[in-house]
């Protein structure tokens, strides 16, 4: 997928599990995606403000800060920035609101997970 403006979509993945960023990392590599990554709730927020991703993967429980914080922080500078939440957890959080956001239960299905980045991206302004 690309940018309206014709570069390939960023995403970055922010988990603290290096296996789960590994192969989410290859999943969106293959499918012609440009991929960072974050391991706690700081980076991601610093990834988010240096690389001004398409969209983030954000894991649930992370060290550094709760998804409500991280989430708060990341939207602060990019309001309508999708996000894909996962989790372990049977529901999504109560407080993932918000335009284009997403909630999936781990261990996620690659194809499952790249049709709903795919759906992220393809409606940024709004819910998938």
């Amino acid at each position: 997928m690309t940018t309206p403006e014709g570069s390939p979509a960023s995403v970055l993945i922010a988990d603290d599990d290096s296996l789960v960023r590994a192969v989410l990392r290859m999943a969106l590599s293959r499918a012609g995606y440009v991929v960072f990554e974050a391991q706690d709730a700081v980076e991601v927020i610093a990834a988010a403000a240096e690389h001004a991703p398409d969209l983030v993967v954000l894991d649930i429980n992370m060290p550094g800060g709760t998804v409500r914080d991280t989430l708060g922080s990341m939207r602060e500078r990019e309001p309508e920035l999708p996000v894909l939440v996962l989790s372990g957890e049977l529901r999504p959080p109560d407080d993932l609101t918000g335009p284009a956001s997403d909630f999936a239960r781990k261990p996620i299905d690659l194809d499952d997970f790249l049709d709903r980045v795919r759906r992220l991206l393809e409606n940024p302004g709004g819910a998938p």
